[in-house]
C-alpha cells in the first residue's frame, strides 16, 4: 500500500525532516513516501551481499566502501534509500559529517524487491538511477515465481540489463572478480 504525506518538500527539507518516529521516507517529486518495513529475508540478502561486496573491496584494494540504507538523491526533488551503495571512500570523507544521502552518483546501488516495491524497483529507480549515472544497478527479486537478479550496466547513458538465475555466476563490471551465483545470493 502507497501512502505519502501532503507535504510538498524541498530537497533541502527532507534533508532535515523528523516526525519524531523511526519511519523512514523516500522523497519523489516532493512528496514523502514512507518505506514498508522488509521482510527478514529482504535484511539477510543485503546483509550477504554487503559481506561479499566488502571483502571483493578489501581483496582487490579498492578504495570503495558500501553503506546500507544510506541515500541517493535522483532528482530535484526526488531521493531513494537503496538497500545498498557502493561509495568512492573519496566522497565518504567529504561528506562525513552530513545526512547519509549522495548527491553524486553512486558507483553501484542495489534494491532487494519486496511485494510493496516490485514496480518501483523494476522502474521508477531504474530509470532514476539511469538518468543520474549509476553505472551499475542490481534488483535483487527472491520474491517472484521466477527469483532473479538483474544487473543493469550503463553504456552511452543507457542501462542494458543482465538477467542471471539458478546456478549462473553474475558478472559484475564493478568486482571483475566476483565469484557467486544467483542461487547463493537468492537463498542468503
Amino acid at each position: 500500500m502507497l501512502i505519502t504525506t501532503t507535504q510538498n518538500l524541498t530537497f533541502e527539507e527532507y534533508l532535515t525532516y523528523d516526525d519524531d518516529t523511526d519511519t523512514r521516507y523516500e522523497l519523489v517529486e516532493g512528496q514523502l513516501i514512507p518505506m514498508t518495513p522488509p521482510i527478514l529475508q529482504h535484511y539477510l540478502i543485503a546483509r550477504f551481499l554487503m559481506l561479499m561486496f566488502e571483502s571483493a573491496i578489501k581483496r582487490a584494494n579498492l578504495p570503495y566502501l558500501t553503506l546500507l540504507e544510506a541515500g541517493q538523491r535522483t532528482g530535484i526533488r526526488n531521493s531513494r534509500l537503496p538497500d545498498l551503495l557502493v561509495i568512492p571512500i573519496t566522497v565518504i570523507e567529504e561528506l562525513r559529517f552530513q545526512p547519509a544521502i549522495f548527491e553524486s552518483a553512486a558507483l553501484l546501488a542495489v534494491e532487494v524487491v519486496s511485494p510493496s516495491s516490485v514496480e518501483d524497483d523494476y522502474i521508477s529507480k531504474r530509470d532514476e538511477y539511469q538518468a543520474i549515472g549509476i553505472p551499475e544497478y542490481w534488483v535483487v527479486d527472491a520474491i517472484s515465481e521466477n527469483p532473479r537478479i538483474t544487473i543493469h550496466t550503463l553504456t552511452d547513458d543507457v542501462y542494458h540489463p543482465n538477467i542471471f538465475s539458478n546456478a549462473e555466476l553474475l558478472i559484475s563490471p564493478t568486482f571483475l572478480e566476483l565469484q557467486v551465483t544467483a542461487e547463493q545470493i537468492l537463498n542468503a
